[in-house]
């Protein structure tokens, strides 16, 4: 075609050199080659149709940052005539945008009121207002999670209703129809419908949209009137629709009645995926976009190392089947093990390391490797960096969605938040003062700074009081060299004059610039902490925001009712930029499900902690079940082992096929005897890596 960058295969080519016109349902699994093809769609649209729009469409916004940069690197990019955006973020504006037409009709209480829109956080704040009453009465009594995970769960349920279009007085229903096991858990489930229905009545009454409002808004109000879509196809000429298989059904609905309305459009399927299921993803809904679409097109060539090819299709072999066997020699070049497996998991830990280390003193640059788990703990991630920079190897650590309190950075910034601040309640635990003092300060280790919490922090009933170390004994003044007791002067100074009605996201900005990231205080040329602080202050304005002014008698109580959330436990929303996976040269570690979110592709791969469940096992959702909450689940059908089974063996063939296709050279197995947990670890993964060497070594003998 002439582009300029890499060079297209043959089905790529004939892909780009289609006519402008009409649809096309892309599909293929990962590494194929699909995305590429369509960025140089997206450029040929660019040169050739100057004056015409484009709207490309994502699960999430991450998932388009390698399209984008494609995108800018031509020189027809307009961003003025490219959208790169979710369906949810269009039914957000849309709702707002036609808000005055619709909100007298949709049941709201104060319909001409502005729309308060919620996040994830704040949903679960004023989840909490609904729930905890419950609590108090005696509901939920047989469930034992965090506050925070039993808020986030009932609205899983509460936004499924609207990601798959049933009522939302029918979630009782359909979870208990499903349930096979205990009565008692009938009353689990009763209350789950009781918080949902109280708590969509609670935001017509106060105009909040949280999401699933949103989504039925949009779809049910919005959508269907005609000023509203001539506005939509209106505004773009051409659609390409990424990784449909991650969205929910009502996506699908949406695209099946636009794609008449674009003069081109794309679609484009990953076989074998759907990994945020959890989420309401389903692929058969948007399998169901082929039939909308004019053309059909399957691309079956892999863009990976011919060893990973092989080793993906001995993954993937089924007894009695005739297929190319896997060479024990092409076995040990896609797939590396240790010398000796570890006993314990700290072991694997620096086996992993030095593993990396040797990669990166061959020339592997770190950027292309990423460790992977199923799950990834605050001190399991902590524990790995440990490692990788006790060898000099530099590393990132994301963990998307999770408590922000579980954030280093963010614990610390909350507790010099209620030091500064002494009439707040909960006061600061101790020991997490001592932590805090001992990072904030550069030289005060945990010994000395537990001597300074203990002499220095007065606590008189609720309320205390750090203490100028001009009164410290002598025995204390001689084990804390005079510029570390100057450091803690200044501190102590500095969040003493704390103003008491000031925005926390103010505070936060001083107490950043004005004293922790000078030279001898924790932040120090410190750029992870300056993100951390970053996305506290944006979680914050989101959730100031979100609040009724009125509900509030002053922004000193805004700070303790967001302070107080996020010692609870709040969810962090998702960053964009705490999600940029790209390559900066250093090493990745996170979730597997996480990278596969990303659609990022590197050298190498380490699996840590393969004997474990976690690889297939769902998550204890006691609360929600997103595979009876889906369309495909028949009414009254029962959910049983077997089908537990059938769903963790199609996870794990569908993580296995994600991973491999976004790997180019090979696997790199942690392997422990006993896993985190101090248990044995025997999973389905390690039973099929076991059963794959097994049969090479087998083969190799009959050759």
């Amino acid at each position: 075609m002439g582009f300029p960058g890499m060079k297209l295969t043959p089905e790529q080519e004939q892909l780009v050199a289609l006519p402008l016109e009409g649809s096309i349902f892309l599909r293929g699994t990962a590494g194929t080659g699909k995305t590429t093809a369509a960025l140089y769609r997206i450029r040929r649209i660019l040169t050739e149709r100057p004056n015409e729009n484009l709207l490309i469409l994502l699960p999430q916004r991450v998932m388009g940052s390698s399209l984008k940069r494609g995108l800018e690197e031509s020189e027809a990019y307009n961003p003025a005539r490219v959208t790169l955006t979710t369906m949810n973020s269009i039914a957000r504006r849309m709702v707002g945008l036609f808000w005055p037409m619709i909100g007298s009709g949709a049941g709201f209480a104060r319909p001409y009121a502005p729309p308060q829109f919620l996040t994830l956080e704040t949903a679960q704040y004023y989840m909490g207002k609904i729930v905890n009453p419950m609590l108090d009465g005696g509901a939920f009594r047989s469930v034992s999670i965090p506050k925070h995970r039993l808020f986030s769960q009932i609205l899983d349920s509460v936004n499924k209703s609207a990601l798959i279009g049933f009522p939302i007085e029918e979630i009782y229903t359909r979870l208990s129809s499903a349930w096979t096991g205990s009565p008692a858990q009938l009353n689990v489930y009763q209350d789950v419908q009781t918080a949902a229905s109280r708590f969509r009545e609670f935001c017509l009454e106060n105009t909040l949209l949280d999401y699933s409002l949103q989504v039925e808004l949009f779809r049910h109000f919005i959508w269907e009137e005609a000023l509203c879509q001539r506005f939509l196809k209106g505004s773009y000429q051409h659609l390409f629709y990424d990784n449909s298989e991650e969205d929910p059904p009502y996506v699908h609905d949406i695209i099946a009645e636009w794609l008449p309305g674009f003069k081109s459009a794309m679609v484009i399927y990953d076989d074998n995926a759907g990994y945020r299921r959890i989420l309401g993803a389903d692929p058969a809904s948007a399998l169901r976009l082929k039939e909308n679409a004019h053309q059909s097109i399957t691309f079956g060539a892999q863009f990976t190392e011919l060893p990973m090819q092989a080793l993906k299709r001995a993954f993937h072999r089924k007894p009695g089947k005739k297929q190319p066997l896997l060479k024990q020699a092409e076995l040990m070049q896609a797939i590396q093990l240790p010398e000796k497996p570890a006993r314990f998991f700290p072991e694997m830990l620096r086996q992993t390391a030095q593993v990396v280390n040797n990669l990166v003193r061959k020339g592997s640059p770190p950027g292309q490797i990423a460790v992977l788990a199923p799950y990834l703990s605050s001190a399991m991630g902590f524990a790995v960096q440990q490692e990788l920079s006790a060898v000099g190897i530099p590393s990132r650590l994301l963990r998307p969605s999770i408590p922000l309190l579980e954030n280093p950075v963010i614990q610390q910034l909350t507790t010099l938040a209620q030091l500064a601040h002494p009439s707040w309640t909960p006061t600061p635990d101790p020991a997490r003062i001592t932590s805090v003092l001992s990072a904030s300060i550069t030289g005060l280790d945990l010994v000395r700074a537990q001597l300074i919490r203990s002499e220095l922090c007065l606590t008189s009933g609720i309320d205390f009081t750090l203490l100028p170390s001009s009164v410290a004994s002598e025995q204390l003044r001689g084990r804390i060299p005079d510029d570390t007791a100057a450091r803690y002067e200044s501190l102590r100074l500095w969040l003493q004059k704390a103003v008491p009605d000031e925005p926390l996201d103010l505070f936060l900005s001083r107490l950043f610039g004005e004293i922790l990231t000078h030279e001898g205080f924790g932040f120090y040329q410190n750029t992870s902490a300056a993100q951390s602080t970053a996305v506290l202050m944006e979680s914050f304005r989101k959730f100031r925001l979100a609040l009724d002014p009125a509900e509030l008698e002053s922004p000193d109580q805004v700070n303790q009712e967001f302070t107080r959330n996020i010692l609870d436990g709040i969810i962090s929303a998702q960053y964009l930029r705490d999600w940029d996976l790209y390559d900066d040269g250093r090493v990745l570690i996170t979730p597997a499900l996480t990278f596969l979110s990303s659609g990022r592709t590197v050298d190498y791969q380490v699996w840590l902690s393969v004997g474990s469940a976690g690889w297939y096992e769902r998550l204890e959702q006691p609360l929600t079940q997103p595979y009876v909450l889906s369309r495909e689940w028949e009414p009254g059908a029962k959910w049983t082992s077997e089908a537990e089974r059938r769903v963790s063996l199609e996870l794990l063939d569908s993580v296995l096929e994600g991973l491999l296709s976004r790997c180019s050279k090979a696997v790199i197995l942690g392997l422990s005897e006993y896993g985190q947990s101090g248990q044995e670890e025997k999973g389905l993964l390690l039973m099929k890596i076991q059963g794959l060497l097994r049969q090479a070594a087998k083969d190799a003998v009959n050759d």
